[in-house]
C-alpha cells in the first residue's frame, strides 16, 4: 500500500507536537523592523522566520504543516491524527485554511509586534 494514502496517526503527531519545545526555544520579544515571524500560541509568544526556518529543517517538509493545522482553530488534534499526508498537505495549502492562534505575521516598524 502506498504510504500516502495511510494516516499519519496519533503516533506521528504526537512527534511532530514535541518540536514545541525546540519553537519555545526560540522566542523572542523584538526583532527587526518588518521582519517575518511566527506566532505559535494563543499566549503570543512570537519566534523568527528565520529560525521557524532552521528548526523545521530538520524534518520532513509536511511537519511543519500538520502542526500549523492541529487544534489552530479548523482543525482538532484528531482529525489531523486521521490525515494522509496528502490531506494534510491540501488542507495547510487551502485558501480557506485560517490559523487561529499559530500563523505568520511580520514585526512593525520598530521590531515589535
Amino acid at each position: 500500500m502506498d504510504g500516502v494514502m495511510v494516516p499519519i496517526g496519533e503516533a506521528a503527531l504526537e512527534a511532530i507536537e514535541e518540536v514545541s519545545s525546540e519553537l519555545r526555544g526560540r522566542i523572542r520579544e523584538r526583532f527587526q523592523p518588518y521582519e517575518g515571524v511566527y506566532r505559535l500560541n494563543d499566549c503570543a509568544d512570537y519566534m523568527s522566520e528565520s529560525d521557524w526556518d532552521e528548526v523545521w529543517s530538520r524534518y520532513p517538509a509536511w511537519w511543519p504543516k500538520a502542526w500549523m493545522l492541529a487544534g489552530n482553530g479548523q482543525y482538532a488534534w484528531g482529525e489531523v491524527a486521521r490525515m494522509t499526508v496528502g490531506e494534510i498537505e491540501e488542507a495547510y495549502d487551502d485558501p480557506g485554511f485560517y490559523p487561529e492562534y499559530a500563523y505568520y505575521t511580520e514585526a512593525d516598524e520598530e521590531g515589535l509586534l
